[in-house]
């Protein structure tokens, strides 16, 4: 008993052509792409939150290009055309926080905490980080109370 019909080569050959004329299928971002690119749209809005603040919005700009990157290396995809998928990306998220603010208002408020926790792992390693910290499980008390000190008040500010 056959389930399956056998394609005959021509139907294989129409098959192979309609499968490559749909061209190359996005790839699934992987959880680590993901979470990079929304810790850059995290500190972006600390960047504007506390523009006033010079020394902070240098340290979240640092913070922000790190996150680019490591998005960047994730992808593999360090092209200028890398840079407009960042910034369509951000912006997109951003455009979420904006509208969702309400509603998860917490949830952004502990995605800053995370964030400044993952970031905190890169800064510590000076200009030049040699290595990828895991995005954190267990967040140390210190950053836990930086970051949730200042994820809150620049949310609202910025969502203002």
């Amino acid at each position: 008993m056959r389930f399956a019909p056998r394609l005959r080569p021509l139907s294989r050959l129409a098959a192979l052509s309609l499968l490559l004329a749909a061209g190359p299928v996005p790839a699934e971002e992987s959880r680590f792409a993901t979470q990079a690119i929304r810790c850059s749209a995290v500190f972006s809005v600390f960047i504007d939150a506390n523009a006033d603040d010079a020394a902070l919005a240098a340290k979240f700009r640092k913070a922000q290009k790190i996150f680019e990157e490591v998005y960047a290396g994730e992808r593999r995809d360090k092209s200028a055309d890398a840079a407009t998928e960042i910034a369509t990306k951000r912006a997109a998220l951003l455009k979420e926080f904006r509208d969702n603010f309400k509603e998860r208002e917490p949830y952004l408020h502990e995605e800053g905490v995370l964030c400044g926790a993952w970031a905190e792992g890169f800064l510590a390693q000076g200009e030049n980080w040699s290595f990828i910290p895991v995005i954190p499980k267990v967040i140390a008390q210190s950053a836990r109370d930086e970051y949730s000190r200042i994820g809150p008040a620049s949310f609202t500010r910025w969502a203002k």
